[in-house]
């Protein structure tokens, strides 16, 4: 999985500790990590696996290009709030509790409720916006309205961000959310954020795929191969046996994308391909999954 932390969230960091809340950004920050938790445990229930995460101040965008099944959206759209919920219900049971815990954990509260509400606004590129994508019948209508809402709630909360700052009381947290929501509403998402490992052969030809090949190491697990895997290409893997330093690696099959479905089918994704091609039994293939072929002749 890649992951980015966007210059927003440097740019609230700076804010928030030039103003003395360094703590707030601290809790603020393992907020988002469990929002974004939530979503990639739920993701990986559905059969889905995160390529690519760029922490925001608020969550990850949504990718305007994701191919995820409609109530796969509902259910990954709401794990991430649901996290931050969850978490906030512990810290009040601990506040009932442990009543001195409260000045620790105050600003974890607020956090968590904060991100959970703010990204639940049905508005591109929010969660809100990934659940009512999946509720609607017209997806593709629904996303481009939930744009133009995006642009225009950033809009509103940079006019809200000019007047706290003309009232001497700056809101910095408003004019971040209003660059945060522009850029995504006004640029979308440019890469899958989430492929679906039972979904390897769909392909968009209507705007053409290109061929490619990679190079992996017999030992990688298999979850590291969807990272190359969209619906903008046909991947081929030629897996190889790494010998050393001094000697290149030694070609062992060449693994298409519907043997790499077969392998995601029957076993575990943290399974090293080597171990994974063992459990698949092809006729006449020895160890070797379906659509996957030695590269010398053996």
């Amino acid at each position: 999985m890649r992951l980015r932390i966007h210059p927003l969230f440097f740019a609230l960091a700076l804010l928030l500790i030039l103003f003395g809340q360094a703590a707030a950004f601290l809790w603020t920050l393992a907020a988002v990590c469990l929002h974004e938790a939530g979503h990639a445990v739920a993701a990986r229930a559905r059969g889905y696996v995160v390529k690519s995460l760029v922490l925001y101040p608020y969550g990850a965008a949504m990718s305007a290009e994701e191919e995820m099944d409609r109530v796969s959206c509902v259910v990954v759209g709401l794990a991430g709030p649901a996290a931050n919920l969850l978490a906030a219900a512990v810290i009040l049971a601990l506040w009932w509790l442990f009543p001195a815990v409260y000045v620790f954990t105050r600003q974890f509260l607020f956090a968590n409720v904060a991100i959970a509400l703010f990204n639940l606004l049905p508005v591109y590129p929010l969660d809100g916006s990934r659940v009512a994508a999946g509720l609607s019948g017209n997806r593709l209508l629904a996303m481009r309205r939930m744009q133009r809402a995006g642009v225009a709630v950033s809009v509103l909360l940079f006019a809200l961000f000019i007047l706290s700052c003309a009232l001497k009381a700056a809101v910095f947290t408003a004019g971040i959310a209003a660059v945060f929501l522009f850029a995504g509403a006004a640029l979308g998402g440019r890469e899958d954020a989430y492929v679906s490992v039972l979904a390897a052969g769909r392909k968009n030809y209507l705007y053409g795929v290109r061929k490619r090949e990679v190079v992996i190491s017999a030992d990688a697990p298999l979850v590291r191969l969807f990272h190359h895997v969209d619906g903008r290409s046909v991947t081929t893997f030629r897996v190889v046996e790494e010998r050393g330093e001094e000697s290149p690696p030694e070609e062992i099959c060449v693994l298409e994308e519907s043997a790499l479905r077969a392998l995601a089918s029957s076993g575990r994704l943290s399974d090293t391909l080597r171990k994974s091609m063992t459990k698949v039994k092809a006729p006449a293939k020895g160890d070797l999954p379906p659509a996957a072929h030695p590269s010398r002749g053996s």
